[in-house]
């Protein structure tokens, strides 16, 4: 595993714009940093290898902290990661230019094919009630089936199971959209959950993403004010 700094974020670079010589900017500047340290917000974005595959946090909303493993069943590629809100955060996964294929996720038919495990540490205000995982080849689209990108829907690491420490219900919702889902828990703040998923693409492409979205869960309440159910949605931090 390697892990290299990437440019710094948005906020950063605007700061700069009011940076001037004298002390007393550079102390406020200070301030700022360590204000957004403490926030737990990433300073900079970064990129990992591991597996032939380089993983970046660098579209914000989360951090990671490490990548591990060969992807395998044996040892599968671990993403340590921090997520500060409850909106829907964005892996990027990239071939690496420069690794060998040594250690590459790829079969002898060379798809790609990676085991998965996502240790996610909820660092917002707000429990989980569930975790969405989707696949995209190209950002904002559903990956649809003629693309070859799937949570291994060609079965190449037969029926093993999507599984999480904190969910007990895995929901498979592969159709129209490459997307699985997790629930039947819960994840409070400042708690981890574990997530074991697998994907292949049949016709590697040079990028990936893949969207994480927490669930936040909510009473509903008919009109006498009686409880009627709990539903899933999208929160705020």
């Amino acid at each position: 595993m390697t892990h290299t700094s990437g440019a710094p974020i948005l906020l950063i670079q605007k700061i700069r714009i009011f940076l001037y010589s004298d002390r007393m900017n550079v102390i406020r500047l200070s301030a700022v940093l360590i204000c957004l340290s403490c926030l737990g917000l990433p300073v900079q974005a970064g990129t990992w290898k591991a597996a032939g595959l380089v993983f970046s946090d660098e579209l914000g909303g989360f951090r990671i902290d490490s990548v591990s493993g060969a992807g395998t069943l044996e040892d599968p590629v671990v993403i340590r990661q921090r997520v500060a809100g409850t909106e829907p955060t964005v892996l990027v996964v990239r071939l690496d230019p420069d690794g060998d294929q040594i250690g590459r996720a790829f079969t002898e038919r060379n798809y790609l094919k990676i085991s998965i495990v996502a240790e996610i540490v909820n660092e917002s205000r707000r429990a989980w009630a569930g975790f969405d995982f989707e696949l995209q080849e190209i950002l904002g689209q559903p990956s649809v089936y003629r693309d070859g990108l799937s949570f291994d829907q060609v079965r190449s690491f037969g029926k093993r199971k999507f599984v999480s420490d904190r969910f007990n219900l895995f929901t498979d919702l592969t159709e129209p959209y490459d997307r699985v889902r997790f629930e039947q828990g819960h994840v409070d703040p400042g708690e981890m959950a574990s997530f074991t998923y697998f994907v292949t693409d049949v016709t590697p492409i040079n990028e990936f993403y893949v969207v994480q979205e927490p669930k936040l869960l909510t009473a509903q309440r008919d009109p006498d004010g009686a409880l009627i159910r709990y539903a899933f949605h999208r929160g705020h931090p």
